[in-house]
């Protein structure tokens, strides 16, 4: 599915259509003003790397609401996922208690 300059995989499409009009219109705005920039520029405040190859950032939506970028040369930003704050946490401390 293309939106203007990305696309949305359809995991995150789901994940995107359950969410409250009003966090849609959020995600939808965050993404389109950072992808008006060259990836380099990004503001660290809404994007951190997470992985080299391939390039995946953790774009930070609002207080609750985080996406998963993966940015390529030569294609369009994709969005891979959108899950909560919350979610990532909880995962963070399972692997933590079991020591991965």
């Amino acid at each position: 599915m293309a939106v203007s300059t990305y696309t949305i995989h359809r995991r995150a499409r789901t994940a995107l259509q359950q969410l409250p009009e009003a966090e849609q219109k959020q995600l939808l705005e965050r993404l389109t003003t950072l992808f008006e920039v060259p990836v380099e520029q990004w503001p660290a405040v809404w994007a951190k790397r997470l992985q080299e190859a391939p390039p995946l950032y953790l774009v930070r939506i609002n207080d609750s609401l985080r996406a998963f970028v993966q940015v390529e040369d030569g294609r369009a930003p994709e969005v891979m996922d959108v899950v909560r704050r919350e979610t990532l946490e909880a995962f963070a401390k399972a692997a933590e208690k079991n020591g991965n």
